[in-house]
């Protein structure tokens, strides 16, 4: 299970860098055109934020499996074990209420049809589907670490494999 979680949410990371590559381009787009054309695509802009923050949230789970969230090294090594059980089961905690709290919000954007109120007049419900789904994946992999702890494997993976 450790293995499909590690592949899907690496497929997933890689989807992520793909998505803020199209918010370069979006950027450089909208640049180009307004300064040589004198047009702008305002639907870039809502786009571009929708875009940037499901990257952001998909890319979570790989980047807690690969070591890339910030913490602090210093503690990690001189407190004892149990300190970072402790410190596994906040965050857990804290993840599972982020992540219970984008659902709900989710589904009351799915409930009520609310959109952007914008120019594309965007459906809520989907870029807080992806968001919501992102925070889940970091719940999930927040518990495989603690298998792997359990299992007496590494918590983390090389990135580059």
């Amino acid at each position: 299970m450790i293995n499909a979680m590690d592949r899907f949410t690496r497929c997933l990371s890689l989807l992520s860098g793909v998505a803020l590559g199209a918010v370069a381009v979006f950027i450089v787009l909208e640049i180009v055109l307004r300064n040589l054309f004198g047009i702008s695509l305002h639907f870039l802009w809502e786009l571009g934020v929708f875009v940037h923050m499901s990257a952001v949230f998909l890319g979570l789970a790989w980047t807690l499996r690969t070591g890339g969230h910030i913490r602090v090294t210093l503690l990690k090594s001189v407190l004892p074990r149990g300190a970072e059980w402790l410190g596994l089961g906040l965050g857990f905690v804290m993840s599972l209420y982020v992540s219970s709290a984008l659902v709900q919000l989710c589904w009351s954007y799915f409930k009520s049809g609310r959109t952007s109120g914008s120019i594309t007049d965007t459906p809520l419900v989907y870029p807080s589907a992806i968001i919501a789904f992102g925070a889940c994946l970091l719940s999930l992999q927040i518990l495989m670490r603690a298998v792997c702890l359990l299992r007496n494997q590494p918590e983390e993976l090389d990135p580059s494999t």
